[in-house]
């Protein structure tokens, strides 16, 4: 399994890390992580899904995904030569970027929610602009070549920030119907483990209160989510438990209860075959209180 946690290495000078149109057609496997700072994806090419905040978006060209700070995410896409996945990321400090918004209060009100929200819409569909959203990535990607690149990051936000105020303005008149989207099976599920994951996983249960047979509910998150449940319960657990490492003078053993965990050897196994460090050494690494 790949590392949970995803560093996010900023120079000495930039605040922020750019990958511009990066492309893959082959060996692609998305996984389930978070990283320290927000993250904006924008797709050229692709199909796919992406899964945050227990819901599943679909991945295709134009959409836009904001990830917060430290949010358990996945995007997962079938590639291959003929259907690429190409995409243009940003990973950024939110404190510095965002530090000039003050200025547009309509942007910063939206960036502070994008940012802190709780389930605020995460994917925004620019297909209808996507024309406009390619050239201003490719023109902050050239910025980056000269000494502006400051306050080009600036603008280049607030471009962002626009295009998805612009976005969200243009589905209000549907809200007020009270509308909702029936749920995908894998967001049900998610929801489910979101309030059992601390409990030991029991499937039958599970698939008795989703009133769907066993085999079906494995075999529906899979196809939906491209994970097997114990793969996406294995992270939710680890990602409560650094959580309470960090945040807790509670013994490793008693976190490992906390996530569903109870045996403690395992726990420790477990947390370092993920992490890559053992909950006592990431404790004394990453411990703020």
């Amino acid at each position: 399994m790949n590392r949970l946690f995803e560093t996010i290495l900023f120079d000495d000078i930039k605040p922020f890390h750019w990958t511009y149109r990066q492309k893959s057609d082959h060996n692609f496997r998305g996984f389930y992580h978070w990283h320290q700072g927000c993250e904006i994806l924008f797709v050229y090419r692709g199909q796919g899904r992406v899964i945050v905040n227990q819901q599943t978006y679909d991945l295709k060209p134009g959409m836009l995904f904001f990830f917060q700070p430290f949010q358990l995410h996945k995007v997962h896409v079938e590639v291959s030569h003929q259907t690429p996945y190409e995409r243009s990321i940003l990973h950024f400090d939110p404190i510095s970027q965002g530090k000039n918004l003050h200025s547009f209060p309509g942007l910063h009100t939206l960036f502070q929610r994008l940012q802190k929200g709780v389930y605020e819409k995460q994917a925004f569909d620019l297909s209808d602009r996507y024309e406009y959203v390619a050239e201003m990535f490719k023109a902050f990607d050239q910025s980056l070549k000269t000494n502006n690149w400051e306050e080009d990051g600036q603008l280049f936000l607030m471009q962002i920030l626009s295009c998805i105020r612009i976005n969200t303005q243009d589905l209000e008149p549907s809200l007020h119907h009270n509308k909702l989207r029936s749920l995908r099976y894998s967001e049900t599920i998610m929801n489910w483990i979101e309030n059992h994951y601390m409990e030991t996983f029991d499937l039958e249960k599970l698939s008795s209160e989703l009133h769907l047979s066993k085999p079906y509910v494995s075999r529906i998150f899979k196809r939906e989510t491209g994970s097997n449940i114990t793969e996406y319960i294995t992270v939710r657990r680890i990602k409560q438990a650094c959580h309470l490492l960090q945040m807790t003078n509670d013994s490793v053993e008693l976190i490992g209860e906390q996530v569903g965990i109870g045996n403690v050897s395992y726990f420790i196994h477990l947390f370092k075959k993920t992490i890559g460090t053992t909950p006592h050494q990431y404790r004394l690494s990453h411990q703020v209180i």
